[in-house]
């Protein structure tokens, strides 16, 4: 290009958590302004809420921000083989945030057919499908340790992440990327069911 405005980039991470999110990060250092992060998005991103696009690369962000602090090994321990229910390792507290991340998500899926969120996963490229007498789980790899199992049935709803992850990641990140995860499996559930409420309009 014209310019080369490109010139001082360092490095780009490209981040595809699920279709049809598609995350650019650019480091930028140049030696009369210093230092800058780009965020940009795919064009085919647009279709995502704001908020769920932006609460997505802030995530990443802060997560490159802690491996760059050394808070967090390089060394890749996971997923873990061991299933984690949230409620089960979560510190007091975490209940309110527990109930943002869910919430009247709840009434949306009290109408979803297991049918209907086996084709949304086939549709977010990403994450597996399974359906058990009783209830049906989703199971998304977040990230390169750390997993997130979603269950949902009559007797209701459980978030689990694999052992490695809940064990080094904040309740607030694990909670974070649950909710980002589950607006998205909403959003294309309704792409195949158009009967079903939007998300939206509980907001």
């Amino acid at each position: 290009m014209p310019g080369r405005p490109y010139a001082t980039i360092q490095w780009v991470l490209r981040v595809a958590p699920f279709r049809p999110l598609e995350i650019f990060l650019l480091f930028d250092q140049e030696s009369e302004f210093g230092t800058d992060l780009r965020v940009f998005y795919a064009r085919k991103s647009l279709v995502v809420p704001t908020e769920d696009a932006y609460v997505f690369a802030w995530d990443y962000v802060a997560l490159l921000a802690r491996y760059g602090r050394g808070k967090f090994s390089l060394k890749n321990n996971g997923p873990g083989r061991e299933w984690l229910p949230f409620a089960d390792f979560a510190p007091e507290g975490t209940g309110p945030m527990q109930e943002v991340s869910l919430g009247v998500r709840e009434e949306i899926l009290e109408k979803v057919a297991p049918e209907v969120v086996e084709v949304a996963i086939r549709r977010m490229d990403c994450g597996g499908f399974a359906q058990a007498e009783d209830f049906w789980e989703v199971i998304w790899p977040v990230l390169g340790d750390m997993s997130f199992r979603f269950r949902y049935g009559p007797q209701g709803s459980e978030m689990a992440f694999d052992s490695v992850g809940a064990r080094k990641y904040a309740p607030e990140f694990l909670l974070s990327f649950a909710w980002l995860y589950i607006n998205g499996l909403l959003r294309e559930c309704r792409q195949v069911d158009d009967s079903l409420p939007k998300l939206s309009a509980y907001f």
